[in-house]
């Protein structure tokens, strides 16, 4: 799998009227309101490294606002259901999308939601598209994401969402369904370092099994392993995974990981270098 080059659509329709709904007609319709963000996600991540060099007093600017930005105070973790459990059903976005001004739609900002991590009410969220039988997505997973926890989302600067998006075959879909089943006892994040960090040991494709599942469900903590082993061989979670695949479908993310950190894309297992950057600018943006 290669890493993705994502060109973005944002639509906001039923199944059914997606379905009748040409993807190419939605992104003519579109086209010249996402024209900015297209042309990020085409190339941005090199534009950003470049504009950072050739506008130092940019750089410095954004810097100087970093000072100001008021880091969020809500709950940094899901709140349960009444039954004690998470809600393991959640995908897709926080509101409708149907142009560009609506972007930052595509974050939920879901208190309930057990697969993001960081204050509910953090000033910038990232919306990750990932798959668990991703080699490149282990690297961001093992190299990048430990420094944005650190650097950001500890300090209630940053949220980060998590979108299945499982393409890499049945393995990947296994994956997402025991993910799903670790998040339903609130241990997805736990599940999710542990996978992808024997998986970053691997060379291409770890292709997991149930019995490499269990194990980092054992790893993370999950309370109640009969539940977990039954949840994951299960079909309760084929709908919320379908969906989920349709959602960064509809989307343009054709490749993983994607990220939308704020209201700009990073395509790719960036280097940490370009995460930082384009963190630093949208936090400013919120000043």
């Amino acid at each position: 799998m290669t890493e993705t080059e994502a060109s973005a659509v944002v639509v906001d329709k039923p199944a059914a009227a997606r379905s009748r709904t040409p993807l190419l007609v939605v992104i003519v319709a579109l086209i010249a309101a996402i024209a900015g963000l297209l042309g990020y996600m085409m190339g941005g991540n090199a534009a950003t490294k470049q504009f950072i060099a050739e506008n130092p007093s940019s750089a410095t600017a954004i810097k100087a606002k970093l000072k100001d930005v008021k880091a969020g105070t809500g709950d940094k973790t899901a709140k349960p259901l009444a039954d004690g459990t998470y809600n393991a059903q959640i995908q897709g976005s926080g509101g409708p999308l149907q142009s560009q001004k609506d972007i930052t739609n595509v974050h939920r900002r879901n208190a309930e939601d057990p697969f993001a991590i960081g204050a509910v009410d953090a000033p910038v969220v990232i919306s990750e598209f990932s798959d668990f039988e991703c080699p490149f997505c282990a690297r961001y997973a093992t190299e990048t994401d430990p420094k944005i926890m650190s650097e950001y989302v500890d300090k209630g600067l940053v949220r980060i969402e998590w979108n299945d998006l499982p393409i890499n075959g049945p393995a990947a879909e296994a994956a997402a369904k025991a993910g799903r089943a670790a998040a339903e006892q609130g241990k997805f994040n736990e599940f999710k370092n542990a996978l992808f960090a024997e998986a970053a040991k691997k060379d291409g494709h770890p292709n997991f099994g149930e019995a490499d599942f269990e194990r980092f469900a054992t790893e993370a903590g999950v309370p109640d392993m009969a539940k977990f082993k039954a949840d994951a061989a299960s079909d309760k979670y084929d709908g919320a995974i379908s969906q989920a695949v349709q959602y960064g479908s509809g989307l343009g993310v054709n490749g993983t990981p994607a990220f939308l950190v704020g209201t700009k894309f990073v395509s790719g297992a960036q280097p940490w270098e370009v995460f930082k950057a384009t963190i630093d600018e949208q936090l400013a943006m919120t000043v």
